[in-house]
């Protein structure tokens, strides 16, 4: 009866590593208790809550340091009068971010999706947009919002959302006029096709690449493609002026006019930190190119005559119901999810729950439950079979321990910085250095899994300085007690008086906002020594989702000479489990 219960919380715990940013044991229990197809609906019928729960975090903690700064301060000294202004930097979104991931205990599967499309409609931090953490938390929230909804609906409100526009810079694109030297910006036309729909190539049902009468792959656009289809996107414009504080060039009275292509404002204040971030560009349609297009061989036919919103929703449809599309769009999620190197059949089931609107609820249900009716299968790699799986990426691995340890301060305030995190180990969530994401899907490093044909599109930032950086971070967690940092408290530098503080020495020495594991019911265990073995189980299926380790004798070796210092043992075993290949990867 023991193997078939630690058989079916095995089943839960890998489940959950795909379904979730990160379970703990009682999460884990609950899910074998309740059944992962009555949890899996259950979550999939749950509405969001609140619809603006990230903007609305976001909001609150930039007011809180807005408060304190401006009692320190004066407004003077930061309202960009002669001096750097305080803004809504990146770090106030960042903060929201790991305070409701940290704690969530609802929508965890919906949090989990949110994350996985913000690495396939990227926008990040990592350029204007840290200067409004209001307005890129209204983006994620639509993210949140549409993750089980229509992904035509979702990439519609994407297209119009000025975060994208400022990001791909089709906000205050305007029709051609060739008399002045003005073209349509065509770099969303492209990336909407290339990355956002219908990728680089033709695809069949079960994302194999269509070949023409001589074997070539058949590219889905051409350039002329594009130039059609930066036409569609013009006239956008952002809804309304907007800045932060009052000074000399900026009065009160000038927040909510009407931004216009030549109302005789500098274009420097057309765009942020200026105007208006968390609602939905507008149409200039003096500025929008009414002409009739064509693209995709005819896929995509605008008569002409249409207004800008007519013709940007005709488009989306279009290119969401293309052929390419759905394969394309699943292969992205299930890569995201569960395994770098799907079967054409798993595509293939994934893309036909997709459909040609996008049906976001029957994706997610058909990834996550593909795997558990099908037996995986196996590849060789090196002579050794192996089941297809994934390298978690860094972001993956810290939301997953640190919730699986439900980590806590006293402050009740999770927000961490993100700092620490991103400059160890090169990633963050919606902080990637291009439209790109952190890795190309079709990455894979040299050796055994090119010599296999297969990718891993994590291994792109998996370098020899992240992978012993990751080492170094989960022995100063586990042994040094220094978990990532949060902030509570405006910046002690005088010469920076405009931020939080970022100092990391100064944030770990702050008591109240360091964060600590709950490890009682290890520590408990861990008294007895008799009880080693199972507790290194317990963490391991939690972690792992596998027990008996090959490096369990190791493990236990390390802590041989001090078994009854409880909380050292524990600590060993997180720290061993947290460094494993076992943990790294992730089994389907």
């Amino acid at each position: 009866r023991r193997d078939k219960t630690m058989e079916k919380l095995s089943t839960v715990s890998r489940f959950l590593r795909q379904a979730t940013l990160g379970a703990d044991q009682k999460l884990t229990e609950q899910v074998a208790r309740q059944g992962i197809t009555n949890w899996l609906e259950r979550e999939l019928s749950s509405g969001p809550g609140n619809p603006n729960l990230y903007t609305d975090t976001t909001r609150g903690i930039w007011a809180y340091f807005r408060q304190q700064l401006v009692s320190r301060h004066g407004e003077r000294a930061l309202n960009g009068d002669g001096n750097n202004p305080a803004l809504p930097y990146k770090w106030y979104s960042r903060m929201a971010w790991w305070q409701l991931n940290l704690s969530a205990n609802e929508n965890l599967l919906r949090h989990r999706i949110a994350q996985a499309l913000g690495e396939i409609l990227v926008i990040s931090d990592s350029s204007a947009l840290e200067l409004d953490a209001v307005g890129f938390a209204t983006y994620y929230d639509l993210l949140y919002r549409h993750a089980f909804g229509s992904y035509a609906d979702l990439l519609h409100d994407v297209s119009m959302h000025p975060c994208m526009g400022a990001y791909l810079s089709h906000m205050n694109n305007r029709k051609a006029d060739k008399a002045r030297n003005i073209h349509p910006d065509e770099n969303y036309a492209r990336e909407i096709m290339q990355l956002f729909s219908i990728g680089l190539f033709e695809l069949n049902a079960d994302g194999s690449r269509k070949k023409d009468r001589r074997g070539r792959d058949i590219p889905t656009y051409d350039n002329t493609d594009i130039k059609q289809l930066a036409r569609v996107f013009t006239g956008l414009r952002a809804a309304a002026y907007q800045f932060e504080w009052t000074n000399s060039f900026w009065d009160k009275s000038f927040n909510g006019y009407d931004v216009g292509f030549e109302d005789g404002i500098n274009k420097t204040y057309k765009t942020i930190p200026f105007v208006d971030m968390t609602l939905p560009m507008k149409v200039d349609e003096a500025f929008h190119d009414r002409g009739p297009k064509r693209l995709l061989n005819g896929h995509i036919q605008l008569p002409g005559g249409q207004g800008a919103e007519t013709e940007i929703r005709t488009v989306v449809d279009r290119l969401v119901a293309h052929p390419s599309t759905a394969p394309y769009i699943a292969e992205r999620l299930i890569t995201q999810l569960v395994t770098s190197n799907p079967t054409p059949a798993y595509v293939r089931a994934v893309a036909q729950k997709f459909g040609k609107r996008g049906d976001l609820a029957a994706t997610v249900r058909e990834i996550l439950t593909y795997p558990l009716r099908n037996t995986p299968e196996k590849v060789s790699i090196d002579g050794k079979r192996n089941r297809a799986a994934k390298l978690r990426s860094p972001v993956l691995r810290v939301t997953q321990l640190l919730r699986a340890f439900n980590v806590r301060n006293q402050s009740n305030q999770l927000w961490v910085t993100g700092e620490d995190i991103a400059e160890v180990l090169k990633q963050h969530p919606m902080s990637s250095p291009t439209v790109f994401n952190f890795y190309k899907p079709d990455f894979t490093p040299h050796g055994p899994l090119l010599n296999a044909g297969m990718v891993a599109p994590e291994f792109e930032i998996h370098t020899s300085a992240t992978s012993i950086g990751w080492v170094n971070f989960m022995y100063f967690w586990f042994f040094g007690d220094l978990f990532p940092a949060v902030s509570t408290d405006i910046n002690a530098d005088p010469a920076t008086p405009n931020v939080l503080e970022l100092d990391q020495d100064r944030l770990q020495s702050v008591a109240r906002n360091r964060l600590k594991p709950d490890f009682r019911a290890e520590i408990a265990l861990a008294k007895d020594p008799t009880r080693h073995d199972e507790l290194i189980d317990r963490i391991s299926l939690l972690l792992t989702g596998r027990t008996n380790l090959t490096i369990k004798p190791k493990i236990r070796e390390a802590f041989r000479s001090y078994q009854t210092e409880a909380e050292w043992v524990v600590q060993t075993i997180a720290f061993m489990i947290s460094i494993s290949p076992e943990f790294t990867a992730q089994d389907i």
